[in-house]
């Protein structure tokens, strides 16, 4: 079970209550100018982490490490490393990114996207079945201030460890030859892109965001599925009464909480908020 929250402005939490949808941004729809902006490591560098990998996997086995790169580089290897390099720049533009953050309590969130205090924070957990049914994947920001140069193939390495240290029989060529197969590879893609379009600058790390992948940018009609708790700290707000009353209807197993944030103990607070019925002549 994955948890996150996601600061809303009143309209777009209206928006989102009213179609049962959460929205999946392209890269260049979010508001980080450097948003899955890095360079791609070249081939030399590529094939020296691969190399790295069999090195390390048959020095833990008490074997001779000889593997190295060829010199000079095969053009046909380079020219295919390259074109690999191409399809992942691309695959990394086409993604979709569910931006949330770590906890509901965050003011600097509440001031910048959840109007002022003036909106609300949803709680979604997201189950194992949800992710999976709609081919998500988990991601947490990595905050650096150093230049990004993306190597595809130290996830493959960490990965090709990994695989050698769970499968002590297999030799390294098995490792290699399993290492071609389609579920390796795809796993390898997968975390591949999530860890190149999850590095922010040091600037954004007040966010502490926590972020879903899919495969492509757009809506998804999942959030009666992981909405768990809605949090506000004003009531005052225009689309206050509207979300209220779509919660009553549309997500009556959905907890309402009021945050108060105070200068002395306890700095935050939570009241759980009841909604009920009220009939007209009594009002």
């Amino acid at each position: 079970m994955i948890t996150n929250f996601k600061y809303r402005s009143g309209s777009s939490a209206l928006r989102s209550l009213s179609e049962g949808s959460l929205y999946f941004a392209g890269p260049n729809e979010l508001n980080d100018i450097l948003e899955a902006k890095f360079e791609l490591a070249g081939a030399a560098q590529f094939l020296g982490a691969i190399t790295g990998a069999l090195n390390e996997l048959a020095s833990k086995r008490g074997l001779p490490g000889n593997y190295g790169l060829a010199e000079p580089m095969p053009q046909e290897l380079e020219s295919g490393i390259s074109l690999e390099n191409s399809k992942f720049q691309e695959a990394c533009q086409r993604i979709g990114i569910f931006s949330a953050s770590s906890r509901p309590d965050n003011q600097p969130m509440w001031a910048h996207y959840g109007s002022g205090f003036g909106g609300v924070c949803f709680e979604l957990q997201w189950s194992a079945e949800v992710m999976e049914k709609n081919q998500l994947w988990p991601s947490s920001v990595i905050y650096s201030s150093e230049q990004r140069i993306h190597n595809r193939a130290e996830d493959a390495k960490r990965s090709l460890i990994a695989l050698g240290l769970e499968n002590p029989g297999w030799s390294l060529e098995q490792v290699m030859e399993y290492s071609l197969s389609e579920s390796f590879r795809r796993r390898w893609g997968i975390e591949s892109v999530a860890r190149a379009v999850s590095v922010k600058h040091v600037d954004w790390a007040h966010e502490e965001e926590i972020r879903l992948l899919s495969p492509r940018a757009g809506s998804i009609q999942v959030l009666e599925s992981v909405l768990k708790r809605v949090y506000f700290v004003r009531n005052e707000f225009p689309e206050w009464v509207s979300i209220m009353r779509l919660l009553h209807q549309l997500y009556p197993k959905v907890e309402i909480v009021q945050l108060s944030f105070n200068h002395k103990d306890p700095l935050v607070t939570a009241s759980k908020v009841e909604l009920k019925r009220v009939p007209v002549q009594d009002i």
